[in-house]
Parts: C-alpha cells; structure tokens; sequence
C-alpha cells in the first residue's frame, strides 16, 4: 500500500556536497525542488519513512538518481519529476537499483510483485512524453484530444517501442 504524502515531512539533505543535494546544485537544478519531489516519491513508491527517504538520497544512489533528472525534457516540476520515477521504477532494471539502493541504506527488503501491465506502462508513456495526464475517455473534448508535437509522438512510440523490448514481446 502506497502512502498518503500530503502532510509528510521532509528532512533536510545532511549530504550537501555529495548526495542528490550536491548533485543537484552542481547540474543547475533547484535541489530544493528535485529534493522535495524525490524524498516525497520515495516515501510513497517504496513506503519508507521521512529519515529513510532522505538517507538513500544522501547515498551514492542520491548521486545518480539526481544525474538522471538530465533526461527529463522541458522544466522541472515536482509533476515531471515525479511522472519520470514513475517510469523509471515501471523498468525492472530500474526498480531493482531503487529497491538494492534503499536495502543497502536502511536494510528494507521487497517482496518481487508483478512487473506493471500494459496499461500501466502506456499510461506512463502518454504521462511522460505526450504530457497527457490519463487515457481513460472522460467525455469531453477539452479532455479527450489533445494537440501533440510530431517530436513528443515520436519519442512515445520510441518508448513504447523500448518497453516492449525489454519486456522480451
């Protein structure tokens, strides 16, 4: 079960040269903005506690997850941060780095659970490079079509493509 995140503290960097902080702040990020964003989504993908979320961003795993925000197009936000970890923990590759990353700071363990469905990962997809929030039909045209960039469509379908290859289908 995921938590709620809303009210959850978060605890300050006690890494500010090396960790995701340090790491941040030399790559021209907002730490303060990646920080938060990243703290909140490990707390409620990985459900760890406000000392632990800020203990694996202050590891080496810090370090690279705040080098992997570059691949982030367009401004970061805490939404765009948030939907790339989606996808990023949606690969099973991924996942497994986030989950040895946080077992080697705080001893934390995880049970395997089923790689995301199709849907899951489309949603992401439409998420991430279409800027499209779900695919569910909402019944309004204002919510139901969307004007997309001939780049942005070809970046989805090559995510598509990537997903399905490693998924081995």
């Amino acid at each position: 079960m995921k938590k709620t995140i809303k009210n959850t503290e978060i605890l300050a960097t006690e890494n500010k040269e090396w960790g995701f902080w340090g790491t941040a702040e030399r790559n021209g990020y907002d730490a303060e903005l990646t920080w938060n964003a990243a703290s909140k989504f490990l707390i409620a993908e990985f459900d760890l506690n406000a000392e632990q979320a800020r203990d694996v961003l202050d590891a080496r795993f810090g370090r690279h997850l705040a080098d992997d925000l570059s691949f982030i197009k367009g401004t970061l936000t805490e939404k765009t941060i948030t939907a790339h970890l989606k996808l990023r923990v949606a690969d099973t590759g991924w996942r497994k780095s986030f989950e040895s990353a946080i077992t080697e700071v705080t001893g934390k363990t995880f049970p395997r659970k089923a790689p995301p469905t199709k849907d899951e990962i489309f949603t992401l997809i439409a998420q991430r490079h279409l800027n499209i929030e779900t695919l569910e039909t909402r019944k309004s045209d204002g919510l139901d079509f969307h004007d997309v960039a001939v780049w942005c469509i070809k970046d989805a379908l090559e995510a598509a493509f990537e997903a399905g290859r490693k998924a081995g289908k």
